[in-house]
């Protein structure tokens, strides 16, 4: 491939799509990837972390795609946009409808559409993968039901024509359909290769790249899919490389060794700026420490508190984000509409009140708190350890666990929280309704803390029955006083997403949770 040809990749949440000219590394090879983080399996329907969807969105297309738009200010020479979650665009389905009741979603599907393995993508193998997804257990099901447990009646397919009905309307559910979680697998073939063991490690895709080998927590191997049916992918292979060591990452980029690098810690930030282009995007996502809310002494609300008024946030924006970052406090970070600066602003760091605070709360030392974070999180190690050393003038004996991508996802998602658990959040579906249907009730697995207020719950469950959105406000406003009074968890502060590129890279687009969208650009 010639130097000054543009090429094309879709790949992660933060880089989806990259428009190539000029010098680049190794021009003539494989467009290369390296990131920090491994994900926990290859299956869409079993991945629960915002950055693991990202992995698998460039093999499989989804139903409807949202629509793009561009962002101001990015680094001279690179255009970047943004998913626009207020316009949705068709994908594998050319068209849709929606019953005048809600309640009944009609989608028709492409003619002569044909998976990787070269089955064909009719109605009965969207029906089957929808199916296969809500039935999963995990997020598959979080998504398809557009957390709203329960709802989904039936899936039905006639030749080219998929019907979703439901019990009572759910309008989050063409936004939740975007969501790699939920897009197309050819499920004949995965059936055919033993199930979702073998779907672990590899791909049964619809999208514009296949897996064409994966070495878990190694390097993933893409190639584009011959049969995917929108514009070929100009880029015919890109190589993801999970590098755990920051220092590692580093050095690689700095050598010039990948084309993308992901996931580099803010700190490192600084000594790749003179050679790249580092570009950043204010993101509704989050670093937080959700507190075992059901395990004494942490169902005391003031002794929550107390801990919440012993974090120095301005020493973690500073030191661990490097000014990639912002402090709130409250259910709401500030790149979400529902954010109210009045009522869940930044919380100030004051030891005095947080010792006062604990004398109120009745609750005496030491108490034991285990922190559990994902392995290859230097960040998230550096956080605790700086809770650690604060919280121990509380009485409060912090340990400090590791855990591997897949033990940490199922810690995450187990209906009992009895750890903090450190974590990078956000909605995939960047409507405060679905950050709350899972964050905030009580009976959800992906409620950081175990959280409940059945006052908070029934507000939010009154917010519903209001079309309008932005009328939904004073709900909002009354749910983040409760929620600040309650500090089920601590919000550590909102994140600035940030990707590493080559000076060649001349676009770059960034998605919340990875849907995936190739067939709109058409380079």
């Amino acid at each position: 491939m010639k130097p000054d040809t543009k090429r094309l990749l879709w790949m992660l949440p933060g880089l989806f799509a990259a428009g190539l000219a000029g010098p680049a590394v190794a021009a003539d090879g494989p467009f290369v990837i390296n990131t920090l983080q491994a994900p926990a399996t290859m299956d869409p329907a079993f991945l629960c972390d915002i950055t693991d969807n990202g992995y698998v969105a460039p093999l499989y297309a989804p139903l409807v795609a949202y629509g793009r738009t561009t962002i101001e200010g990015t680094p001279e020479g690179v255009t970047v946009t943004k998913e626009n979650p207020n316009e949705i665009v068709p994908a594998l389905a050319e068209s849709w409808s929606v019953s005048d009741d809600a309640l009944v979603y009609t989608f028709t599907i492409r003619d002569g559409l044909k998976f990787a393995s070269g089955n064909a993508i009719d109605g009965a193998a969207v029906a089957a993968s929808l199916e296969r997804a809500l039935k999963s257990g995990s997020c598959g099901t979080h998504f398809m039901e557009a957390a709203d447990y329960g709802n989904t009646k039936s899936i039905t397919a006639e030749g080219n024509t998929v019907t979703v009905t439901l019990d009572h309307p759910q309008p989050l559910l063409i936004h939740a359909l975007t969501q790699p979680n939920v897009s197309i697998v050819d499920v004949a073939t995965v059936e055919a290769n033993g199930g979702n063991d073998w779907l672990a490690t590899h791909s049964a895709g619809s999208g514009p790249y296949l897996l064409d080998s994966y070495q878990p927590g190694v390097k993933a191997v893409f190639k584009a899919n011959p049969n995917y049916y929108g514009e070929p992918a100009l880029e015919p292979e890109v190589v993801l490389n999970f590098i755990a060591d920051p220092s590692t990452l580093l050095l690689q980029a700095r050598n010039d060794a990948a084309q993308v690098t992901l996931g580099l810690p803010k700190q490192m930030l600084a000594e790749v700026a003179d050679s790249m282009n580092i570009v950043a995007v204010p993101a509704p996502r989050w670093e937080l420490v959700g507190l075992p809310n059901r395990v004494p002494p942490f169902d005391n609300a003031t002794f929550r508190s107390a801990l919440s008024y012993a974090v120095p946030y301005d020493v973690l924006v500073k030191s661990v984000a490097f000014g990639y970052g912002e402090s709130f406090f409250g259910p709401f970070p500030p790149q979400l509409p529902s954010y109210n600066a009045e009522l869940g602003g930044p919380r100030a760091f004051d030891l005095d009140k947080a010792k006062a605070l604990m004398a109120e709360s009745g609750v005496e030392g030491p108490v034991e708190l285990t922190i559990t974070i994902r392995e290859g999180r230097d960040d998230h190690e550096q956080i605790a350890t700086i809770l650690q050393q604060v919280w121990g003038q509380l009485g409060v004996d912090v340990k400090i666990s590791k855990v591997s991508g897949s033990a940490y996802a199922e810690q995450v998602s187990a209906p009992e929280k009895t750890t903090a658990i450190m974590r990078s959040d956000g909605p995939s579906v960047t409507f405060s309704p679905w950050l709350l249907n899972y964050d905030m009730r009580c009976a959800s697995n992906f409620n950081m803390s175990n959280y409940c207020n059945t006052e908070a719950e029934a507000l939010f469950d009154e917010s519903n029955t209001v079309a309008d959105l932005a009328a939904r406000q004073p709900y909002f406003d009354k749910i983040t006083e409760i929620w600040v009074a309650d500090a089920p968890r601590i919000p550590l502060y909102a994140d600035v997403y940030t990707a590493v590129l080559d000076k060649s890279v001349k676009f770059w687009d960034f998605a919340q949770d990875g849907p995936f969208e190739i067939w709109r650009w058409g380079r």
